[in-house]
């Protein structure tokens, strides 16, 4: 069962920063997830949500400012910590010279952000990295959709908060090959069957024992943990 670090270690290091990610690599993570946003200026940054207020001395929305206006804002700024909000290309150099898979959440599901997908895809192409060891995620389905369309060699993943009737027959329809549920929303059986059709289950945000336990025992493909060293101490 692999280990994905969400946001980075965002149990000890401020979330979807260059730190978090540097720890997610020093502590052995089979992946990193991190969540990915569209500049003013058409630039791909990591930030978790559609706004800067909860994670950075800023306000307002990440898509009104241009990437240098976003570099003025403390990232690390609930931590006591000075760090810039990154864009996609650093982490794809931090990572180019390792095995760890990337988890790349692209966050439509609020604003669309209109050609983001052909964005990421260029990105990722003239960045080197092997497409196999990018993952993409959405919570808007028509984002995986077009991602699939137009790069059907990299793996794509629907997110769900809720469940879903037929869910095999969805990821058909979609053209998604995974699914990374939310753990409390998603019985044993429905994970069991999922499997039984070769569909990879990755269950976030996996924080207690008992989280832990059921996913070892269901023999998940991945998890998503918050602190990869507490994962890894358990399993």
């Amino acid at each position: 069962m692999k280990r994905f670090a969400h946001r980075g270690v965002m149990a000890l290091q401020p979330e979807n920063t260059m730190s978090a990610f540097r720890l997610a690599l020093d502590t052995g993570a089979d992946g990193i997830e991190t969540d990915v946003h569209l500049t003013k200026d058409g630039e791909l940054v990591l930030i978790h949500d559609e706004t800067l207020e909860r994670t950075t001395n800023g306000s307002g929305l990440v898509s009104s400012y241009t990437l240098d206006e976003l570099r003025r804002f403390n990232a690390g700024v609930r931590s006591s910590q000075q760090e810039v909000i990154p864009t996609l290309q650093e982490l794809l150099e931090l990572v180019r010279g390792e095995s760890i898979r990337l988890n790349l959440e692209v966050k439509t599901d609020v604003l669309r952000y209109v050609g983001i997908e052909s964005r990421l895809l260029d990105t990722i192409e003239s960045s080197g990295i092997n497409p196999s060891r990018v993952l993409f995620s959405s919570f808007n389905h028509e984002t995986v959709h077009r991602l699939k369309k137009m790069r059907p060699d990299i793996e794509a993943a629907i997110l769900l908060a809720q469940p879903l009737y037929d869910t095999v027959g969805y990821l058909e329809s979609v053209g998604a090959d995974s699914v990374h549920p939310h753990i409390d929303r998603i019985t044993d059986e429905e994970i069991q069957s999922l499997q039984r059709h070769g569909v990879s289950v990755r269950p976030y945000t996996i924080k207690t024992d008992a989280q832990l336990d059921r996913c070892r025992a269901l023999q998940v493909d991945a998890i998503f943990v918050n602190d990869i060293e507490w994962a890894s101490k358990t399993l």
